[in-house]
C-alpha cells in the first residue's frame, strides 16, 4: 500500500465498508445519482472522508460497489414462494410476477437504484460491467423459463426462449417503472400468460422465433 494512503483508525468496524456501501444506496434511492456526496456518505456512517476513501479511492468504485450491492439484492431478496420444491414452468412465471409486486410495494428502493445504475451505466464502464450481467442473467433465466414451459407443453408453440424473454423482461420493466396501479400491472401479468397459452396462438399471429 502507497505511504500516502489514508489510514484506518483502529476504531472503525470490520463492517465498515459494507455500511458505506448502504449509505450510498439509501442516498442514492432517496435523492438519485445526481445529488450523491462522498461527504454525504462518509457523514452518514460518522466516518471522515478518509476513511471512506481507503476502502474506495474514487466516487466511481463507490458507485460500482453499489451496483454490485444491488445485484446481490436481486439474487437473494425474493416474494415468497407458493410453489412445491419441484416448480413447473408457470410456476416460475408466476414467481417473476409475485417477485415484481413485491419489489414494487415492499422494496420499491431496488427499483429506483436500478433505474439509476440503468442511466449511469451507459458512460460508467465499472457500473455496466455489474449491471449488464445482471440484465442478461434476468433474460437468460426467464428463456430457460419459456423453454421448459414449451416442453411441458403450456405454452404455444413457435415461440423462441430467447425472442420471448426479451418481450416478458421489457414488459415486466414497464411494469416496475411505469406509473402503473394495482389493477394495471396485474393487466399486463395476465396479458403475458395469455399471450404464452397454447390456445391464445393460431396460424395468422405473428411468431416471435429467436435470431
Amino acid at each position: 500500500m502507497p505511504d500516502s494512503a489514508p489510514s484506518v483508525p483502529s476504531k472503525v468496524p470490520a463492517d465498515r465498508r459494507g455500511a458505506l456501501v448502504q449509505a450510498a444506496y439509501d442516498l442514492i434511492a432517496a435523492e438519485g445519482f445526481e445529488r450523491l456526496r462522498t461527504r454525504d456518505v462518509a457523514g452518514r456512517v460518522g466516518v471522515n472522508i478518509a476513511t471512506l476513501h481507503y476502502y474506495f479511492p474514487t466516487k466511481e468504485a463507490l458507485i460500482a460497489a453499489v451496483a454490485e450491492h444491488l445485484s446481490f439484492q436481486f439474487s437473494t431478496v425474493r416474494a415468497p414462494s407458493e410453489s412445491g420444491v419441484d416448480p413447473t414452468a408457470l410456476d416460475r412465471l408466476r414467481q417473476e410476477f409475485a417477485d415484481s409486486r413485491f419489489y414494487g410495494s415492499e422494496r420499491p428502493e431496488m427499483v429506483v437504484v436500478m433505474q439509476e445504475l440503468a442511466l449511469r451505466a451507459r458512460r460508467d464502464p465499472a457500473v455496466a460491467a455489474v449491471v449488464e450481467p445482471l440484465k442478461r442473467y434476468w433474460r437468460a433465466s426467464i428463456a430457460e423459463t419459456v423453454q421448459a414451459g414449451l416442453d411441458e407443453g403450456v405454452f404455444r408453440p413457435g415461440l423462441g426462449p430467447e425472442a420471448a424473454a426479451g418481450v416478458i423482461t421489457a414488459a415486466l420493466w414497464g411494469v416496475a417503472t411505469l406509473p402503473l396501479d394495482p389493477a394495471g400491472r396485474e393487466h399486463v401479468y395476465a396479458a403475458i400468460e395469455q399471450w404464452l397459452a397454447p390456445e391464445h396462438g393460431s396460424s395468422s399471429e405473428k411468431e416471435y422465433p429467436d435470431g
